[in-house]
């Protein structure tokens, strides 16, 4: 890897260059390639391009933005027409470019850590098993919560529908409060400020608010819309920038306000303790062969130019048939569903519109797009989830075990696909590198709804017939009960962790979160105390039988 500058760059532009010529004319079998990028030692890293060889020639041109926190790895994953041979994947360390080479499969060191290549996804991240579910009842019976968002405190917010209110839980205090509105809230985005913007359903709008000060609402301008889901773009004309669908309309709408008028007011809402309900959920693990629909890279896919119309802060696309969900690529473009199947992507600078044709019988809901550019969905019909690969079309299907109605899915950092079951009762998680699908059961008549990730990667949901709020929190593999009194021979741990809620592994056995105590084998033992988006605290400790040892980790700043 001792290239100048200079040469290195130009050489990865005569990649870029001959595989952008050459990628039309490859096959349509299909071969999985996982890149694994481990960051132990930059502050700050971002893979921006992957170039695909076979031999000296380039076979599959990448354009991302994935950024890999120091002390985590990220997983790329890619479905190529055929299998490479090496691979160059460049971006940026500490504001300075880097590229490297990596024999496929194969792994190699490079300026910030490692970077391992596996063919047909040959390496499993932690299989699924045990979470823990934490549920926290809604005051207000009946309440049907649908949308959720969890802001950067911690604080987690949702819609309650049938009630028309907005609740705040905070998970910390065991606390929820509620704010009436009116309107049929139904989806909800929550900014990185705290300031929550929900459409409503029955009023045709959406509308601002700061949960304990005023609110702020703005009309749609196509009547009887019915609004949607709501999702952030990164870029925009407007203070906000938020997408959604108009599924009475069959229209995409953006909405970008130059300024939100908000009353500077304080409303005072009294909290309602609610006691948390705990317990552990094992789920059904299945393994399924992925089913492959080929496309054909040498015929695009229908384009179409639609002229946006609307009334400020509204912009609205229409489309051929309806829409149903909405979700925002890298690039910036919109891609929503219909119900049915089709795909469909806008790109809002240009106009138009490119319509992906799905495997017939198809009914694709929910859609959210990776880091990679894949776009990922559920699908209510056999049910299933799946993905699709815009560069050359392919459709990849996952059949549900014991699924029944798919309704909302996330992608979490390690390319994991968690989804709700609302008619089966449960939550799912996908591991496309392994094909293995797990349900968790919620019990009879839960209905789980809409999805959140927080920083930590833990899965909140609302439960629209339990009428509650839930967490799931991941525990990869159970070591013995804590609360077990300590035989002869043992001592006690206690482990504490600032911010708390890291997981804590003795001798790579995961033992809960943080506060912690518990019991273990007297002798020399590997305490790693682990928290998403921070370096992993480990330390080793001597355990004296019958004595107790504390360990305290403190994470700074998130790099």
């Amino acid at each position: 890897m001792r290239y100048t500058r200079g040469k290195q760059a130009c050489r990865f532009l005569w990649l870029v260059v001959l595989a952008l010529a050459i990628a039309p004319v490859t096959g349509l079998a299909s071969t999985q390639v996982d890149v694994l990028v481990s960051n132990t030692s930059c502050a700050s890293l971002r893979i921006t391009q992957v170039v695909f060889l076979l031999g000296p020639l380039p076979v599959h041109f990448q354009i991302t933005s994935v950024m890999v926190p120091t002390g985590q790895t990220r997983t790329l994953n890619y479905e190529l027409s055929q299998a490479p041979t090496s691979l160059q994947i460049g971006g940026t360390r500490d504001g300075q470019s880097f590229q490297a080479s990596v024999s496929v499969p194969g792994q190699t060191p490079f300026v910030c850590g490692t970077i391992e290549v596996t063919v047909g996804g040959a390496a499993p991240p932690p299989a699924a098993g045990t979470v823990q579910l934490t549920r926290w009842s809604i005051p207000t019976t009946n309440a049907h919560p649908q949308g959720i968002g969890v802001a950067a405190d911690g604080k987690v917010y949702f819609t309650e529908f049938n009630t028309n209110k907005i609740g705040e839980l905070d998970p910390a205090a065991n606390q929820i409060r509620e704010r009436s509105v009116d309107g049929g809230p139904y989806g909800l985005y929550v900014s990185p400020g705290g300031t929550l913007h929900y459409t409503l359903a029955g009023a045709n709008a959406v509308e601002t608010m700061v949960f304990h000060g005023g609110t702020s609402r703005a009309n749609l301008p196509t009547p009887a819309a019915l609004p949607g889901t709501l999702v952030a773009a990164p870029t925009g004309p407007g203070q906000v920038n938020l997408w959604l669908p108009e599924r009475n309309a069959g229209k995409v709408a953006r909405f970008a306000p130059a300024q939100i008028p908000i009353p500077m007011i304080y409303i005072t809402t009294l909290p309602t303790t609610v006691p948390p309900m705990t317990s552990q959920l094992t789920g059904a693990l299945s393994t399924v062969a992925p089913q492959f629909h080929p496309g054909n890279p040498m015929l695009p896919p229908p384009i179409a130019l639609l002229m946006p119309t609307g009334v400020a802060p509204f912009t609205e696309w229409e489309g051929p048939s309806e829409a149903t969900r909405v979700a925002v690529a890298p690039d910036g473009r919109i891609w929503f569903t219909d119900g049915g199947s089709l795909v469909t992507v806008l790109d809002p600078t240009t106009n138009t519109m490119l319509y992906y044709g799905l495997p017939s019988g198809t009914q694709a809901l929910a859609v959210v797009v990776g880091p990679d550019g894949r776009v990922w969905f559920t699908d209510t019909s056999q049910p299933a989830i799946g993905v699709v690969n815009p560069d050359n079309q392919d459709v990849r299907l996952w059949p549900i075990p014991g699924g029944v109605e798919p309704f909302d899915l996330v992608r979490d950092s390690a390319g994991n696909i968690w989804f709700t079951d609302r008619l089966a009762n449960a939550i799912g998680q996908l591991n496309p590198s392994t094909d293995q699908v797990v349900l968790y059961p919620l019990g009879g008549n839960t209905r789980p709804a809409f999805l959140a990730l927080d920083t930590q990667e833990q899965v909140w949901f609302t439960a629209e017939r339990g009428n509650y709020v839930g967490r799931l929190a991941v525990a990869p593999v159970l070591g013995p009960p804590p609360g077990d009194p300590p035989p002869s021979g043992q001592g006690t741990l206690q482990v504490n962790s600032t911010p708390s809620g890291a997981q804590v592994f003795i001798d790579g056995v995961y033992r809960g979160t943080t506060p912690l105590t518990v019991q273990v084998t007297a002798g020399t033992r590997t305490v790693v105390v682990r928290l998403s988006g921070y370096p992993d605290a480990q330390r080793t400790v001597n355990i004296v039988s019958g004595g107790v040892y504390t360990m305290n980790a403190t994470f700074g700043t998130s790099p």
